[in-house]
């Protein structure tokens, strides 16, 4: 039997719960332990809490890969954050790729992809670094999505979309064909743009409209 290979997990709440049990479905990796900032639980889903952010170099020595196991929705920038100071340690962030999510052979992810189960990502996508495709949502063909966005669980992306780093797209929102949404924007759960929308605004309603 091929022996598995050793993570470290980073986050110890709902979103890290998800992928430990993705990762404990498949055969190839062993979850060692979780980092996480609550120093006063001992474990989480009967994994050892194993160290805070201040033990991340001591427990580079046991293994480099680790996954990252937030996705902070009201401030996304905190979690690229997290990502570039792991990989400034020298950590490898693995990609979490549920079996159920389809991803066309022609797509071309960056590091530390999270695809949670009955994701679909359609031909010829670009997708960047740290980008979370929720539970069920569906991008389209022809989409770039930069790092670090978030795409909420049941969303659907039309073909041809833009979507630039940062930004978060809520749970059930429909993005229309050929559009472009900037940097570190929000679209509220449930939304559909339908028209282009410039960097760091807030937009939420069907049709979607800037609320702030």
């Amino acid at each position: 039997m091929k022996k598995k290979i050793d993570i470290i997990g980073y986050g110890a709440g709902g979103h890290a719960g998800i992928i430990i049990e993705i990762m404990n479905s498949q055969s190839s990796y062993e979850i060692i332990g979780l980092v996480d900032k609550n120093n006063s639980k001992k474990n989480f889903l009967k994994i050892p809490i194993i160290g805070t952010d201040k033990d991340l170099k001591r427990l580079l020595k046991k293994t480099n890969k680790i996954f990252l196991g937030i996705a902070d929705i009201n401030n996304t920038k905190k979690n690229f954050v997290i990502f570039k100071k792991l990989k400034k340690l020298g950590f490898k962030i693995l990609p979490v790729i549920d079996k159920s999510s389809i991803i066309s052979k022609s797509v071309i992810y960056g590091e530390g992809l999270k695809a949670f189960p009955g994701s679909i990502i359609n031909a010829n996508c670009k997708i960047g670094k740290n980008v979370l495709l929720n539970t069920g949502c569906i991008v389209e063909h022809d989409c770039k999505i930069s790092d670090n966005v978030q795409i909420g669980p049941g969303a659907y992306i039309g073909g041809s979309v833009i979507i630039k780093e940062n930004t978060f797209i809520g749970l059930g929102s429909k993005i229309n064909n050929n559009i472009q949404i900037g940097k570190n924007c929000i679209i509220g759960s449930g939304s559909v743009v339908i028209k282009n929308i410039p960097d760091n605004q807030k937009y939420a309603g069907n049709p979607a409209k800037k609320i702030r």
